[in-house]
Parts: structure tokens; sequence; C-alpha cells
């Protein structure tokens, strides 16, 4: 791209709203416009506390087709205290530990070799390396989660990744044999950055693993609720491609995964080791162009029909609430974009319920929904219970009905409002 635009450039200077943060272009379309919501895991101590809104607005890159919003909110704000702890969930910890199991399987490490995990979380995933004799470092900007890693003898970092943390790392301990980041490439303002950061790190055998929710399941799979402020960008294989080839990095694997409701697995190296690609990465970029994936007109299609799922779960909520008992399970990200995107009366949701102490007896926006631990929701005596994190919604389900009797209707709003079957 010409030098119209910097490659560093200060927070809030445009990027996501007047060029792409991942390959600096200057094509950006309206994808959907969610109007100002509040930050989706910014849970409040005091229910009467002030509630800040901010834009939030998808675009799409057409140069590269990388999906994002503006920059409004620093990453500062968002993950310096994050409540999110990836060990609350039992299928991301057997995703965890097969995805561990399957590089020490296929003889991926020889003794010297180290792992890095950029966003490590509460060491859910490198605690699986460890206990293989495998070394491993975590970056974890979030203090209060990073100290549950190191208490489990997990070396981590509390920073933001970035190339100056890469040049540091490279320095103290050479390159990693495999770099893992799942799950962040969406949470980074200066995506560019970040990806000269890995390109700084990757020696001739160095793989990259990057897992994220595809862009494609978003438009597809009415995943409308993924899209919140912590999210700066939403993937696609051609973004990620591009934006590697920029850094010297090559696309040469596409997986497709389950996990998180449809995630893209990208495996990517160096250019400067194997030339070999595998047939999965033109396999999953011509997909995205027959979805027609970086079309203006598809998606604008796509926010008439968000308009009509989020005015169909307003009358559900709504209509005899007085004979309900209407709670929410899982306080997720999801359950703020859907909860503040629709006009909620106070006491329609009597409280959400969430298995992590590190969100329960705080509020969620918009009306300061308490957050309870399961134990109270199962006294409650809830007529219907929607299930927000329906990306995991059959582990949750089956948790709801083995202590809550059959009679209690348990319902999810994406990809539109049904009731879940037992």
């Amino acid at each position: 791209m010409a030098n119209s635009v910097e490659e560093s450039l200060p927070f809030n200077e445009g990027r996501g709203k007047e060029f792409c943060r991942g390959c600096l272009g200057l094509k950006l379309f309206s994808a959907l416009d969610l109007g100002d919501l509040p930050i989706a895991n910014e849970l409040h101590i005091d229910q009467s506390d002030q509630i800040q809104k901010f834009p939030l607005h998808l675009k799409i890159c057409s140069d590269c087709g990388l999906g994002q919003v503006a920059d409004v909110v620093t990453p500062e704000r968002i993950f310096k205290d994050y409540r999110y702890l990836s060990s609350m969930s039992s299928t991301f910890l057997k995703h965890a530990s097969d995805f561990v199991a399957e590089r020490v399987k296929e003889g991926m490490f020889s003794p010297g070799n180290w792992v890095l995990e950029i966003a490590s979380n509460d060491g859910y995933l490198l605690k699986n390396f460890l206990a293989s004799g495998i070394m491993a470092i975590g970056v974890e900007p979030a203090e209060n989660v990073a100290e549950i890693s190191r208490r489990l003898g997990i070396e981590t970092i509390s920073d933001f990744f970035s190339s100056q943390l890469a040049i540091r790392l490279l320095s103290d301990y050479g390159y990693p044999k495999l770099i893992i980041a799942n799950n962040v490439m969406a949470h980074v303002p200066d995506l560019f950055d970040f990806v000269k950061g890995l390109a700084i790190l990757s020696g001739p055998e160095t793989q990259i693993s990057i897992e994220n929710p595809s862009l494609a399941n978003i438009l597809l799979g009415m995943q409308f609720d993924t899209i919140y402020h912590e999210h700066y960008s939403y993937l696609s294989a051609s973004a990620v491609s591009k934006i590697g080839k920029m850094n010297g990095l090559s696309l040469f694997k596409v997986e497709e995964l389950s996990i998180h409701g449809g995630s893209n697995r990208y495996w990517l190296r160096s250019m400067h080791g194997s030339s070999f690609v595998d047939p999965s990465v033109d396999a999953m970029t011509r997909f995205e162009v027959s979805s027609q994936l970086f079309e203006p007109k598809q998606w604008e299609d796509y926010a008439s029909r968000v308009s009509q799922i989020l005015a169909e779960f307003s009358e559900w909520l709504h209509s005899s609430s007085n004979v309900r008992r209407i709670y929410g399970y899982g306080a997720a990200a999801k359950a703020s974009t859907i909860l503040n995107s629709v006009s909620l009366e106070s006491n329609v949701v009597l409280g959400i319920a969430d298995a992590s102490s590190e969100k329960q007896n705080r509020f969620m926006p918009p009306d300061g929904i308490r957050v309870i631990s399961p134990s109270e929701l199962f006294v409650a005596a809830p007529t219907d219970i929607v299930i927000f994190p329906w990306n995991i919604k059959p582990e949750i389900a089956s948790y709801l009905r083995s202590n809550l009797n059959d009679s209690v209707r348990l319902w999810c709003v994406i990809p539109f409002m049904h009731e879940v079957s037992s």
C-alpha cells in the first residue's frame, strides 16, 4: 500500500473506521451497525454505576477481507482487569488438552524447544505442555488472570504482546518451536504490529497456530452476538494470508474447528521455512469468495435479519412476563451484546448465572442484572432460562437439566430464537 497511512499510530486514530487495522488499506464498507453499546465484559461492582456506551460498528476491508470495529476503547481498560476464565468450560479444557496431545504425538518437539502462548489466560492450555516436560511461557496482560497461571508453575509475562516484546523474548529465549495465539488476534488494536511480532519470533522451524471464530460463521451462522468492543478484528483466511505475507509469514494450512461455534485454526510460518502449502488454504479462500463474504449487499441483508432476531427476542422477553421467571445462564460478552441491543425493561431478566466466581455478585448492563452462582439459580425457581454461550449449549443444557426439573424451559437466541430440546 502507498504510504498514506503510517504503520504505527496512536490509539483511536482511525483504525477500523477510516483504514484497515490489518493491511492498512482504505477500502472499508459498513457491514453491521449496532449503535452505542457498553463494554461487554465490563461487569460492575455496584448496580447503580454509571454505564458508558461506545459506538459498535462492524466494517469489512475490501482489500484483505478483515472484519473490524473502530478503536473506541483502549485495551488497557478492557484487559488489565479481565473476568473471563477459560478453565470454566470443560469443553475448552478438553480442546486444549487434545491440541497439546496432538502436537506431542506428532513429534513436534525436541529437547530444548519451548512454547509461547499469547493471551495464555489462566494457564488452561500451557499446563498440558508442562505436564509433558516442555518449557512453556505465557503472555497475559490481565494481572488477576496471570497470577492464576503462575500458581500452576507457568512463567507468565503480564504485558500486551507487541513487536517490542517479541524482540525481548527472542533475546532472552531464542526462537520458540511453537507460538499459540488462540482467540487473541481479535483483541488487538494494532494488528499489523502484532503480526510483525509473530514474524520476529519465527525461526526456520517455528510454527504459529492461530485460532479465532470465523468471519464467515458470523455471517452464515448469524453470530452477531460475538461482535463487541473487545473484538477489534474478525478473521478470514484471506485476511490472515495477506497480512501474514506483508510481514514475511506464509499461511500454509487452515483447519476448520467446531469450538466457539465454528472457528478456523490458521497455521503460519516464516517464508524462509518450507514452501509447502496445504490445499486447505485455497479451499478456504475460495469458500469465502463463494459465500460472498466480502460483498456489501450480502451484509445489508444480514443487518436486516439481525434486526428481525432482536425484535423477536424482545417480543418474547416482554410477552406474559408477569407469569414467568426469566433468568440467563452465562454472563458472557455474548449476553451483553444481545441484552443491550434490545429495549429491556427492569426486572424482566431476574439474574444471570455464571460458574465463574470472578463474575458473581457483579452487575451486567443495561439494567444492572446481577450475576449469581448456579446454586442460587437452582433455588430461584426459574420458569425459563436463556443460554447465552450458545457455542457450549449442549454442555450447559445438560448441566441445567441435571439440576432442575424438566418443566424449566431452556432457550437460545442464536441463530434465531428457539427452545433448546432436552
